[in-house]
């Protein structure tokens, strides 16, 4: 729900809009939080021009970056669009934002040190389920997961901003987080510095110091 509150950004110059009798009707975009998105910069070029407002509500229903967003239009005024964007939380498979609802829009570079998630959607459910978890046992011992993945293959494997490499296999449940605890703790008290810390071993960790 939008709120009164907002910021204008963007008013447009006159463009042909057929929600009024006046042919040079003024835009103003109104976005409630700043336009960081490209999708969002790029909207003052993109809007249709020549539309009736049931078109241009059309044409914003479209775009997927936007969370909701509400036309006001009063004679011999500017038509005002007010606009809140989603907020980012995800980078997934290189090409998407996700959001806390994990509804997909285009990335385009805007926040790369969000979390970079690469594997099918179903898993991304399977990862919220353990991520304040996990973050909690990696932040205890200054670890900072950039990204995670998941293959058939491999399982799952998380990256952190430093270059380890943790790799769980296919499972990921509360004995991961275990194994997990443990190893850390066993690092970080013997000042051990590895590249890979493989836990799909049944019986422990295999530590790698190879680049």
């Amino acid at each position: 729900m939008l709120s009164k509150r907002g910021l204008v950004f963007l008013v447009l110059m006159p463009i042909l809009f057929g929600c009024s009798g006046n042919k040079n009707q003024k835009v103003v975009i109104i976005f409630e939080n700043q336009p960081t998105l490209k999708k969002a910069q790029e909207l003052v070029f993109s809007l249709p021009s020549n539309s009736s407002c049931k078109d241009l509500s059309k044409f914003l229903h479209k775009q997927n970056w936007i969370d909701t967003f509400l036309i006001k239009k009063h004679a011999l005024k500017p038509l005002k669009i007010f606009i809140d964007s989603k907020e980012p939380k995800y980078i997934w498979k290189e090409n998407f934002y996700l959001d806390a609802s994990l509804t997909k829009f285009l990335y385009f570079g805007e926040y790369p040190d969000l979390l970079h998630l690469d594997m099918p959607i179903e898993f991304v459910h399977e990862w919220l389920e353990f991520e304040e978890e996990i973050y909690a046992l990696t932040t205890a011992y200054n670890y900072k997961i950039a990204s995670i993945s998941y293959s058939d293959a491999e399982g799952w494997r998380f990256t952190t901003k430093s270059n380890l490499q943790i790799k769980l296999g296919s499972n990921l449940s509360s004995q991961s987080l275990e194994k997990i605890s443990s190893t850390l703790k066993y690092i970080f008290e013997n000042n051990l510095t590895p590249s890979i810390i493989d836990l799909r071993y049944r019986d422990g960790a295999a530590l790698n110091y190879g680049k």
